[in-house]
């Protein structure tokens, strides 16, 4: 009862998200903020194996960690550890966490689909067959604690993106239920896209935390991830009967070419050739790239701080300069918080 009494919240919230956003409205009086707002990262294992990677202070800022490509599933229900990999990567974090209390959960990617089409939406569903494949094996559940309590981890996290059909989204739905339901005090975390949201009341429930994915998009003059275009996507969560204070509102801390081609520049790599606009140009493949700087991170961080959602979300760590760094973009997220708490 309490879970859809939220998600009745949630959707009026929305609504008023929505209209206020028409009517230029930044933020609502009525909304509370986050008592605990988060600054979740992905951090990718393969960036961090040496431990000059990391930055110590960077997680003054950091509450959450999310550890990504380190572990996988098959369709049997195995859970698969690049252990190498995994434990060094863990190893750098503790030791640059050091003593704070930030949570670190494991983020485990699911089985390719079987098919050589080239038809996206073929690729989802032939990829769907595999997930449905694990999460109703009756073992992955187990293996998944088994990990956690390995490496004391302190949750679990799934970027399983595009469950399309309502088959996939049945198992998808049961599974996190099931899971929920092992995992004691381990925390649940998904990640996903505005317009893909199918979660049953009761996965809702089990849900701690949802990253929403807000990049990999331009507007029609080529912009990646906008302030406008966030703001746009991010208001539509509790439509859908997601509680917006379990939402973390999704940063992008790199960039995508106009043209949306096949290239990923992180921040850190092309700050010094950003204009004032945001704009950078790449003579070695002669195009145009545009960045969230500094103030649009921190606009970002703004909005989700007073409309109430949980907290924000990097993709990903290593695109970023040292927080100690006055162009940092996570310097950014941390003047927008310690401004408005």
């Amino acid at each position: 009862m309490a879970t859809f009494i939220s998600q009745i919240v949630s959707f009026f919230t929305s609504l008023a998200l929505i209209i206020s956003n028409f009517l230029g409205i930044t933020s609502l009086p009525f909304i509370e903020k986050a008592e605990n707002f988060k600054v979740t990262t992905y951090v990718r294992g393969e960036y961090i194996q040496s431990e000059n990677s990391l930055y110590s202070e960077d997680f003054d800022i950091i509450t959450d960690v999310i550890l990504f490509e380190c572990a996988s599933f098959n369709s049997e229900g195995e859970v698969i550890c690049n252990e190498p990999l995994l434990e060094t990567a863990l190893a750098n974090l503790r030791k640059a966490i050091g003593s704070r209390d930030i949570k670190i959960t494991l983020n485990l990617l699911g089985p390719w689909g079987k098919t050589d089409s080239d038809v996206w939406e073929e690729q989802m569903e032939a990829q769907s067959e595999e997930h449905n494949k694990a999460f109703a094996s009756g073992v992955l559940e187990n293996n998944i604690v088994a990990v956690l309590d390995k490496y004391d981890f302190d949750g679990v996290h799934f970027d399983y993106e595009y469950p399309i059909s309502l088959n996939a989204w049945h198992h998808y739905n049961k599974f996190l239920v099931s899971l929920d339901k092992k995992l004691g005090d381990y925390t649940l975390g998904v990640a996903g896209n505005d317009w893909n949201i199918k979660f049953t009341t009761a996965a809702i429930e089990a849900i701690d935390t949802f990253e929403i994915m807000l990049y990999d998009m331009v507007d029609e003059e080529g912009k990646h991830a906008t302030y406008e275009d966030t703001v746009k996507a991010v208001q539509k969560v509790g439509i859908y009967g997601m509680p917006i204070e379990k939402v973390n509102v999704g940063l992008a801390f790199y960039s995508r070419p106009t043209d949306m081609s096949a290239y990923w520049y992180g921040y850190n790599g092309c700050y010094e050739g950003i204009d004032e606009n945001g704009w950078y140009h790449c003579d070695d493949t002669d195009k145009d790239f545009w960045f969230n700087t500094p103030e649009v991170i921190r606009d970002k961080t703004e909005y989700a701080i007073n409309n109430g959602f949980g907290g924000v979300m990097i993709w990903h760590y290593s695109c970023d300069l040292p927080s100690s760094h006055e162009d940092s973009l996570l310097r950014a997220a941390s003047s927008a918080i310690k401004d408005n708490y």
